[in-house]
């Protein structure tokens, strides 16, 4: 017996039922939103760390040129000098030992190459002077510089440079004077001025009673005070030389000095 077909009503109903399972869904704005945050939050966090690498390396730089320390000296010895000074009370000699700084190592490099005339000329220089020029302390420091001056002109003229002449009195800079020995206002003699008390005659004085009346009622104005004038004593307008910048030689040091 054949079975009776289907009523429309009972498909319509199915027809809904099967859809249920994959129904489109509508898509929302909250994920571009996320998306976009996101992104600039990642943006932002690269600029920063590239800029602060960058000025991070601009305040290590500026750190290792401050805390740079300066360049070393270099000194190049010269050997222990025994020489007979200039005929003065009798023989006498002298005993020096002494080391030259030089600018750098080409310069010392340069010194030792010509060490033998550097010897030489300081060997001479030594036994012109006469004991009492070289005694003081004063006498030393200018002998230190004419020796420093003499070895650089020959490290000059090694290089091809123009050699200077053995100055050892150069002019004071501005500036630098020295004070005149009784600039102070303690040291000045200076007479007072005299005040208006000072010219009113003293009580029951002579010229007191010789005076009138009328005389004496007229107030006396004192003169201005005139202005302490100091002696002017003026110290010496040289000094003693001193390396330029750029010598190869810079200074003597003397490391024994004896006289005998």
């Amino acid at each position: 017996m054949a079975k009776a077909p289907p009523k429309k009503e009972d498909k319509q109903a199915e027809a809904p039922a099967e859809g249920e399972d994959q129904p489109p869904k509508k898509k929302g704005k909250l994920p571009l939103v996320l998306g976009l945050v996101v992104l600039l939050a990642a943006g932002g966090g690269a600029w920063f760390f590239m800029f602060k690498d960058k000025s991070g390396d601009g305040d290590t730089a500026q750190q290792q040129v401050r805390t740079q320390p300066p360049k070393p000296p270099v000194f190049v010895p010269l050997d222990a000098f025994t020489v007979n000074l200039s005929a003065e009370q009798g023989d006498q000699y002298l005993q020096v030992a002494a080391t030259l700084k030089v600018l750098d190592q080409p310069a010392a490099d340069i010194a030792k190459q010509y060490m033998p005339e550097v010897r030489h000329r300081t060997l001479i220089l030594l036994s012109s002077k006469k004991a009492a020029e070289v005694a003081s302390t004063e006498g030393r420091e200018r002998l230190a510089e004419e020796i420093r001056q003499t070895a650089n002109n020959i490290l000059l003229a090694a290089t091809g440079r123009p050699v200077k002449p053995v100055v050892l009195d150069v002019p004071r800079p501005a500036g630098e004077e020295p004070l005149p020995a009784d600039a102070s206002p303690e040291n000045a003699a200076v007479e007072a001025p005299k005040t208006a008390e000072d010219d009113k005659p003293q009580e029951g004085s002579a010229a007191e009673a010789a005076t009138p009346a009328a005389a004496q009622a007229v107030p006396v104005v004192a003169p201005p005070a005139p202005k302490p004038v100091l002696s002017k004593v003026e110290g010496p307008a040289t000094m003693l030389s001193k390396a330029a910048a750029d010598d190869p030689v810079q200074s003597v040091f003397f490391t024994s000095f004896i006289i005998q």
